[in-house]
């Protein structure tokens, strides 16, 4: 006897969410109580790579999609949407996005909590611009944005994003202006990533709030002052560029920071850091001028040779 379909609507549309959108779609031919349960479900995860070349289809399934749950008011809690520029999108318009422009919106009015879009391509990354109507959408609560240009104009519309807890941000291109512009929009943060992120320089970020963890990779970044903040230094980095870090009442790994490299740091200043008594640190920054600890107790300190 199958008990599963008998369950909950509810129930059922619970389990899809862990299934990939394909498979969710397969599920629609085990019974009658199976079939309509896909097209429902709180999260939709598309990929151009899925349709083969086939760009019309891909757009058409999209459109009916999106308008479905839009007209039913059906919730997509989690939606990632990923296209590969290439054979597909071989006429994809680099200065603007209008599918998605038209996608977003019903996405936002659904209530979607969390959002990933991605583009891959061939070509440089961070040649299409973001759809401005991302930074309007009031529910997201976690936000991962990949392969996209930001600028002023794609932030234009940003709101109080007193909702998002979690940003992500990789291989975007985008100017201090315009990150330090989404950062002032969203104080209740608490994980935010910075990954790969072209023009970005500075990254200066106070939570008052709480410890928010930061991932930041190199290699663009110039400065990095940080308070309040549990950051996550990547094993072995090279921050080939930067110069000036300033660290306060930060939590980290210290033996992650022992192994990176800071070729070009000049400036280094570190306070609020009450448990590093007994803590032996090492930091390979053979350019260092200005070094500055404030703290109750000094740590055992050392610096690869100055030249």
């Amino acid at each position: 006897m199958d008990r599963i379909s008998d369950l909950p609507k509810d129930i059922l549309q619970r389990i899809l969410y862990f299934l990939s959108q394909e498979d969710a779609v397969r599920t629609s031919v085990l019974s009658k109580s199976w079939r309509d349960i896909w097209c429902t479900r709180p999260n939709l995860d598309f990929s151009s790579d899925n349709f083969k070349g086939q760009r019309k289809k891909f757009i058409s399934i999209m459109d009916e999609t999106l308008q479905r749950y839009y007209d039913r008011r059906l919730s997509v809690e989690e939606f990632h949407l990923s296209i590969s520029l290439g054979d597909l999108f071989y006429d994809f318009d680099h200065e603007s996005a209008p599918f998605l422009e038209k996608w977003i919106p019903l996405l936002t009015d659904t209530g979607t909590k969390k959002f990933r879009l991605s583009i891959r391509t061939r070509w440089n990354t961070g040649r299409v611009r973001l759809p401005p109507v991302v930074f309007g959408a009031e529910s997201l609560h976690d936000l991962h944005v990949e392969s996209f240009s930001l600028d002023q104009m794609a932030i234009q519309s940003i709101v109080f994003l007193k909702n998002l807890k979690s940003l992500r941000l990789e291989k975007v291109c985008i100017e201090d202006e315009s990150f330090n512009k989404i950062i002032s929009n969203c104080i209740f943060i608490e994980t935010l990533v910075v990954k790969d992120c072209k023009r970005l320089r500075t990254i200066k970020i106070i939570f008052a709030h709480g410890l928010c963890p930061i991932e930041v990779h190199p290699p663009s970044l110039e400065t990095i002052d940080i308070s309040d903040g549990n950051l996550r230094f990547n094993k072995g980095a090279d921050f080939r560029n930067l110069e000036d870090l300033s660290l306060c009442n930060v939590k980290s790994s210290l033996e992650h920071l022992s192994s990176c490299k800071f070729p070009s740091l000049k400036y280094l200043n570190i306070s609020g850091w009450p448990d590093l008594k007994e803590t032996q640190i090492f930091i390979d920054a053979p350019n260092i001028r200005n070094f500055d600890f404030i703290e109750k107790f000094v740590p055992s300190i050392s610096f690869a040779a100055t030249f």
